[in-house]
C-alpha cells in the first residue's frame, strides 16, 4: 500500500487509512483502493455508490452494467446487493509497479464510465 500513498501524496491528493484500503477523492470523485491482503499483485480502485437502484429500474442497469463491462476495457460495473452501483478497475501489477504508468488512465476509465452509465439511464 505504501507505493500507492505515495503516488496520492505527490500528486497532492489527501486519503484516508481503513482496514480495508486507502479512500480518498480525486477530481470530485470518491474512490477506494482495497488492500490486497492475500495477493500484493492484484490492485484493485473502485468508484464505490454512483448510482442506488430505484424501484422498477433493475433490470434496464443490469443491463447497462453489462454493456459497459463487455465494451470498456478494464471497467467492471457491479451491482451491490443493497442496489448500490460501483465502477471498479482490475489489474494485475508487477513487485515493483511504477503507478505512473497507470493511475491516471484507470482513474479516467473510471471517470468515463460513470458518464456513460449516466447517460444510458437517461
Amino acid at each position: 500500500m505504501n507505493v500507492y500513498k505515495e503516488w496520492l501524496q505527490n500528486n497532492g491528493v489527501k486519503f484516508e487509512e481503513e482496514e480495508f484500503g486507502l479512500v480518498f477523492r480525486y477530481q470530485g470523485s470518491n474512490f477506494i483502493i482495497f488492500n490486497p491482503k492475500n495477493d500484493e499483485l492484484f490492485f484493485q480502485l473502485v468508484m464505490p455508490g454512483i448510482y442506488e437502484v430505484q424501484p422498477g429500474e433493475k433490470m434496464k442497469v443490469l443491463e447497462i452494467a453489462n454493456t459497459l463491462t463487455r465494451d470498456v476495457k478494464c471497467l467492471k460495473v457491479v451491482v451491490q446487493d443493497g442496489g448500490s452501483v460501483w465502477l471498479m478497475t482490475e489489474i494485475f501489477i508487477d513487485k515493483t509497479p511504477d503507478i505512473d504508468d497507470f493511475m491516471e488512465r484507470l482513474l479516467d476509465i473510471l471517470h468515463e464510465g460513470r458518464y456513460h452509465f449516466y447517460s444510458k439511464m437517461q
